[in-house]
Parts: C-alpha cells; sequence; structure tokens
C-alpha cells in the first residue's frame, strides 16, 4: 500500500517494480490530466510527464519515459489554485463526463491488456459523444470514482 503523496508516487511506482521484477514497459500507469478537456483519455506506450508531477515522480524514479500511460482529462477552467482544482468535487453539469469517462478508461485498460495498446490508442484517443445530462456529482478521487 502506497504511503506517498501523488506528486512522489513514483517511489511506491518503483518499489513495486523492483520487488516484482516488472519491465516498465510492463506496466500501465493512470493519471488525471488538467491539460486535457474533462473526459478525454490519452493513452501513450511512452513519452514525457506532461507538466504532471506525479508523472514525473514516475519518471524520475524508474529512470525512463518507456511505459505506457493514460491520462483522463479533468480540463481546468477555473480560477481556483491547482490543488484546489484538483482535490475538489466535480460540479453536477461535469458529472456524466467524468461518469462516461472512467467507464471509457476501464475499457481501455482491458483493451490494452487484451488488444495491446496500439488497439486501445486508436481506439480510445479520440474524442466521444457527449452523455446525456441527469447524474449526481462525482468526488475528482479516484478513491471515489471506481
Amino acid at each position: 500500500m502506497p504511503t506517498t503523496f501523488m506528486n512522489r508516487s513514483g517511489e511506491a511506482v518503483a518499489s513495486v517494480v523492483g520487488f516484482y521484477g516488472v519491465n516498465p514497459r510492463d506496466l500501465l500507469v493512470i493519471v488525471d490530466d488538467v491539460n486535457l478537456p474533462l473526459g478525454r483519455l490519452r493513452i501513450r506506450s511512452n513519452g514525457s510527464d506532461g507538466g504532471h508531477n506525479g508523472m514525473r515522480s514516475v519518471i524520475t524514479w524508474l529512470g525512463t519515459t518507456d511505459f505506457p500511460r493514460l491520462r483522463i482529462g479533468i480540463g481546468k477552467k477555473e480560477s481556483r489554485s491547482l490543488t484546489d482544482f484538483v482535490l475538489g468535487d466535480f460540479r453536477r453539469t461535469e458529472a456524466c463526463v467524468i461518469e462516461d469517462a472512467v467507464k471509457r478508461a476501464a475499457e481501455a485498460v482491458e483493451d490494452i491488456i487484451v488488444e495491446g495498446i496500439r488497439s486501445a490508442m486508436s481506439r480510445y484517443n479520440r474524442r466521444s459523444e457527449e452523455c446525456a445530462p441527469g447524474a449526481g456529482p462525482l468526488k475528482k478521487g479516484l478513491e471515489e470514482k471506481t
């Protein structure tokens, strides 16, 4: 069980990788991303940290950028501080979008495992249709989304 904050999650990831002898290319790091529009998914087989401190930590601790990642867009359209925004609640009007994104992200993970990352990239790295309104508010924390 990790005991680090998200911005220092690389330590926990590197510990698991070392303990189990996992090749970083066999990982899948999933993060929220304020630089992507709300609900947008982006899958990559490798790449930079994209300004995400948690991803930067993982890259630093693993010593490589060569591992797959799935980013889930949470957008940032408010003037609140980044910390307050990321730790805050989604608005009621955003709930169906984020619920759909979480479902699609789960499907994307399964697709990555079964069909491979290229298949998942071609299927999920595109805009999705908008969902119908009506869902309740959700928390941004992953524990509360799943």
